[in-house]
């Protein structure tokens, strides 16, 4: 039989996939879950989240992938912005406290009786509020992304136009399933039949060994996992039957280009479903130093700003409970992604800079304004800016200028590690005052100087 999913411990073929999925449903039935109930998936990447995101769209709910790696404040928050009615979580993440919500922990899930649970007649339904997916905003908190299941289908579609998959292909999960990117893997799996690999972890070694040993054809990355990944291998390239490398989350580097021939770069965000553009396979050189061309089905323009503005099936339906932001996002149909970028003559989009002040650390999208409100909610706290900086590792990392009003140099990570996310505690320099633009806003040029 055909495997829908292997990871390092089982292999699931499509049948055994579907019997599992109804019996996960007849489970959130169980605990009450109805059409269109938030139902929150707090877990790290396995076959068994594949199974209960499935289960959700089975009953009609609406996923709420929640992100591993925040703190309990973070968490917490994002609960509650989502009025979820239960929150399914690894074991011990469900160990911390989290609010308003049912909280069940995996070992509970197995426990919990399976009712009958038929396919709700909508699950399919394009205009279905499919998902809810958490992304970073200027303004320091995040927006809950409310995907349909037209934009879940349109993505899926759009990819496979480009990068064609079958039965007996396998693509490598090498993202979080709480990021679209993540989630995008499993929805063109399913829609063509190829298989998707579940690796043991994220580490470059562990990535490398599932590229080996599960005949991987496809994997999604950032620029540095890529970058770790080939230098696991000892230098060597991939294994000529890996079709494709997708790589977003940031620039790649053209010496990785180079040493990584299958490399494609992409853009795309959470408001459109993942990717929006790609390299096609076989482009020229100076076509595989962009981000590519736009998807099957998707418009891409310049806005008179220079704002990258995108259309079409993928756009999201807008923010959760704020209307005005969606209003400033989405405007007569096109979704303007506040990163600026230029069109090539054959329409291959360059991405000259991120969302203003953005940090992409590993992949990671940080926000300097969240830092910011965190470090001032320090008693010693004056002011702070966060700046981003080059890191060998990560590609950038974040960099905290705090001004105290008072002498000393308090321990602001272990004030900030219970607030943010690790990947979010930024290094942190004291300065006597920060400099400041004739307008009021920090000059955080001169803080990069």
């Amino acid at each position: 039989m055909t495997p829908a999913i292997v990871s390092w411990s089982e292999t699931v073929s499509r049948e055994a996939l579907g019997d599992r999925v109804a019996a996960a449903a007849g489970r959130l039935r169980s605990l009450g879950v109805r059409e269109r109930h938030r139902v929150g998936l707090w877990a790290e990447n396995s076959v068994e989240w594949i199974v209960i995101a499935l289960a959700v769209a089975r009953v009609g709910g609406v996923l709420v992938p929640l992100n591993t790696r925040l703190a309990d404040a973070e968490i917490n928050w994002q609960v509650a912005r989502a009025r979820l009615r239960v929150v399914i979580a690894g074991d011990a993440l469900a160990a911390r406290a989290v609010c308003a919500a049912r909280l069940v922990s995996l070992a509970e899930w197995r426990t919990l009786a399976s009712v009958n649970a038929e396919a709700a007649a909508g699950q399919d339904d394009p205009a279905r509020e499919a998902a809810i997916v958490f992304t970073s905003g200027t303004t320091g908190r995040p927006k809950g992304a409310v995907l349909t299941r037209g934009n879940q289908l349109a993505a899926a579609r759009a990819s496979c136009a480009v990068l064609p998959l079958a039965p007996g292909d396998r693509w490598l999960a090498s993202l979080p399933f709480f990021h679209v990117g993540g989630m995008g893997i499993v929805e063109r799996c399913l829609l063509s039949g190829a298989c998707v690999v579940l690796p043991a972890s994220f580490a470059a070694d562990e990535l490398g060994r599932s590229v080996e040993e599960q005949a991987v054809t496809h994997l999604s990355v950032v620029d540095a996992t890529l970058r770790r990944l080939l230098e696991a291998r000892g230098g060597k390239g991939m294994p000529a039957r890996v079709r494709a490398a997708v790589v977003g989350g940031g620039p790649v580097s053209p010496a990785l280009l180079e040493a990584c021939p299958q490399a494609l770069a992409s853009y795309g965000l959470t408001e459109s479903c993942a990717m929006a553009t790609l390299v096609r396979p076989g482009a020229a050189p100076a076509q595989r130093r962009t981000a590519g061309q736009a998807l099957p089905g998707i418009e891409l323009r310049i806005a008179a700003d220079g704002v990258i503005e995108l259309r079409g099936p993928t756009v999201m339906r807008g923010y959760l409970d704020d209307a005005e932001a969606t209003r400033a996002a989405i405007v007569d149909g096109w979704l303007r992604t506040g990163d600026l970028g230029e069109l090539d003559a054959d329409g291959s989009l360059r991405v000259l800079s991120r969302r203003d002040d953005l940090i992409i650390s590993g992949g990671e999208n940080v926000y300097p304004a969240e830092i910011e409100h965190a470090l001032r909610e320090h008693p010693q706290v004056a002011d702070a800016v966060v700046i981003g900086i080059a890191d060998g590792k990560w590609g950038e990392v974040p960099l905290a200028f705090v001004q105290l009003r008072s002498p000393g140099e308090p321990d602001m990570r272990a004030f900030l590690a219970p607030r943010l996310a690790r990947y979010k505690l930024p290094r942190v320099v004291f300065v006597a005052e920060i400099p400041r633009l004739a307008n009021g806003k920090p000059d955080r040029a001169a803080l990069k100087t």
